[in-house]
């Protein structure tokens, strides 16, 4: 693998649900060792997080579907040469643990990590916690802020010119 040729690549994953949480890492350890396969060196990762799912998806293993509303999401960010992604996506389609996958490629500068405050996926029933925010603490002035301009009622209405039929 040549140097010159080698590009920034991220894996984004979400793994079933079912997968018990001690198994996790060793899944991801499977992943990590079909990067290696092909030639690919990992660079960084996130460890993956039990959350819920924005919308329910499918998928179809043999004859039978499968629906999760919830899974373990994580990345994985490597170099690799571009010829050798063909590979790994037909590596990665084969795996019967991965709900859903994304192979983007990604620039160097573009290693931040940026994690939003989330609420906890809790795997009773799909219940979430909620936090309470309290919004009022960022603007001091809400009601200036939110106070709407005043409208006159004094509207003239214009005449429009008639136009009288020639005799």
């Amino acid at each position: 693998m040549s140097e010159t040729n080698t590009r920034l690549y991220e894996l984004g994953f979400i793994l079933v649900p079912t997968t018990p949480e001690s198994e996790v890492p060793a899944k991801v350890e499977v992943l990590k060792s079909l990067i290696k396969d092909v030639k690919g060196t990992v660079t960084t990762e996130g460890a993956p997080e039990y959350i819920d799912l924005a919308y329910t998806m499918e998928k179809t293993v043999g004859s039978k579907k499968s629906k999760y509303s919830q899974g373990y999401f994580g990345f994985i960010k490597f170099e690799t040469d571009p010829e050798s992604l063909e590979t790994l996506k037909k590596a990665l389609d084969s795996e019967l643990d991965i709900v859903r996958y994304i192979l983007l490629k990604t620039n160097p500068e573009n290693t931040i990590v940026f994690k939003k405050p989330k609420l906890e996926a809790k795997r009773d029933g799909g219940v979430v916690d909620e936090e309470i925010i309290d919004e009022t603490e960022e603007v001091e002035d809400i009601s200036a802020h939110e106070a709407l301009p005043e409208l006159s009622a004094d509207l003239e209405v214009a005449e429009e010119p008639v136009e009288k039929e020639a005799e």
